[in-house]
């Protein structure tokens, strides 16, 4: 097995660890996936930790037990001479892996994870494992859910609690890759579970499967103690603004988004931002929507919590199956009480979302207005440096560059008459103000060409979300039962 790069989704061998992604490494007899399994780990002499969710078998050295392949497929493992630190929550025992090397204290960052463990088990009401494990393994970027472990990529130290919004970045990581263990593992689309592993699985689902999830992200540690309702109302406006700041937005659904993830999500091009958006992002902001109009129409008795609840109880736990897209529709209006169909349209459709009438349900404002800034000036694209050339790209759909006749991937010789390069074009454009022009030439295969660019103001939308100062006592009761 080649294993050169060190991700959570893949396998990697080095002098320093080794952590086995098993459904790229270890095959299945055909027809017998459901055939209990028995590994036996042969570490590197010098390696000491074994770090997985896969059973040990107590009388026999490093050799665990899968009840069958997609259990055993479901369990990362990471051996080297990592750090184990153990803790239990609610009498169960969990387990933190982080570098050898990491020296902060992780008392706080433990005292952390406890409380959002014990959140999110709560709001669920049964922890649905024997143990878990944490698995820290390199700073790259991206983590990975599992039933009973996630694998968690990390920039310097694990909970550097010195900077305060870092921090709370990275816990919000962290409960989201666990949180998954319900919303993904558990309440799932019907594709997404048992797989067949020999081809792709599609659904229309991922804006529940992933958005939510970047929900209750914040509304998890909001709960715990950990993020203010301000913080949460910062966090919310930003996804919000993500997806309604890309072009793209126009022109892609969520439900669209979630069924093309195998053709581009994780193969992004620079024109990605033009024609596509996040399920991630606009996930959450229809789970808000969501949870408003439940909580609104129940006198705060009810909520999306309870939706959750019931998916996990009746198709998880009774039918031990996933749900279709319809029966998911279902259940939230049997929750309800009423009709959706709104917010259903918003998740299959790129038609605009009305903020203000969902957030004033729980006493918010929201603001949607353009407004323009006097902050420099608006081109429309980025300029990346490779090697002697410049090169343009994120060339956003009707911005002044766009509108000259510019597209990704063209190369940038001069600016101003200057040599091109980016230090040198972000220089210029600050000299810059509205309506006046940036002269660029450019190279586009074999053809040279000179453009006037008449530059413009930024216009943002920032959808801050603030409190009402009038608020009624039904809309006080909303958000009183919502954010702590």
């Amino acid at each position: 097995v080649y294993a050169p790069e060190l991700a959570v989704f893949e396998s990697y061998l080095g002098a320093d660890q080794a952590f086995i992604s098993p459904v790229g490494v270890f095959m299945f007899p055909d027809g017998k996936i459901d055939q209990p399994v028995l590994v036996h780990l042969k570490p590197f002499r010098s390696w000491k930790n074994i770090s997985t969710g896969l059973d040990k078998v107590d009388d026999q050295p490093n050799t665990y037990f899968a009840s069958n392949f997609d259990v055993l497929f479901d369990c990362p493992i990471l051996i080297g001479n990592h750090q184990v630190i153990n803790f239990l929550v609610k009498g169960i025992p969990h387990s933190l892996a982080v570098s050898a090397s990491d020296t902060l204290d992780k008392s706080t960052f433990i005292a952390d994870l406890t409380k959002m463990v014990e959140t999110a088990t709560s709001m669920m009401g049964e922890i649905p494992y024997t143990h878990y494990t944490f698995l820290t393994i390199g700073s790259f970027g991206g983590g990975l859910e599992h039933g009973n472990s996630c694998a968690l990529s990390c920039s310097g130290a694990v909970a550097d609690t010195l900077n305060k919004a870092e921090y709370k970045k990275w816990l919000s990581f962290v409960t989201h890759e666990y949180f998954h263990l319900y919303n993904v593992k558990s309440i799932r689309p019907i594709a997404l579970g048992p797989f067949d592993y020999e081809r792709e699985c599609y659904t229309n689902m991922l804006w529940v499967s992933e958005g939510f999830t970047v929900y209750y992200e914040y509304l998890i540690l909001n709960r715990a103690g950990i993020l203010t309702s301000g913080e949460c109302l910062k966090n919310f406006a930003e996804n919000i603004a993500a997806y309604e700041n890309c072009p793209g937005h126009w022109l892609e659904s969520a439900t669209s988004s979630s069924f093309d993830a195998w053709i581009h999500f994780f193969d992004r091009s620079g024109d990605s931002w033009n024609n596509t958006i996040s399920y991630y992002d606009k996930g959450c902001a229809l789970g808000i929507l969501l949870d408003m109009k439940i909580r609104n129409v129940t006198q705060s008795q009810r909520s999306l919590d309870d939706v959750m609840r019931g998916l996990y109880h009746t198709y998880y736990k009774e039918l031990k199956r996933g749900f279709t897209d319809e029966e998911f529709k279902q259940q939230c209006e049997k929750v309800a009480g009423t009709s959706l169909d709104e917010i259903f349209h918003y998740a299959a459709s790129v038609d605009p979302i009305d903020y203000p009438s969902y957030f004033q349900l729980a006493g918010l404002s929201i603001d949607t207005i353009a407004t323009v800034s006097d902050d420099g000036v608006y081109f429309g694209a980025s300029l990346r440096d490779d090697g002697e050339n410049s090169i343009l790209y994120n060339v956003e759909r009707n911005s002044p560059v766009w509108n000259a006749g510019v597209g990704n991937g063209d190369e940038l010789l001069t600016v101003e008459g200057q040599k091109a390069d980016n230090k040198t074009f972000k220089s210029l454009l600050k000299t810059k103000k509205p309506g006046e022009k940036l002269h660029l030439t450019l190279k586009r295969g074999g053809a040279r060409w000179s453009v006037d660019v008449v530059l413009l103001p930024p216009i943002k939308k920032s959808f801050e979300i603030t409190p009402m100062k009038n608020a009624s006592l039904k809309q006080k009761s909303v958000l009183e039962s919502w954010l702590k």
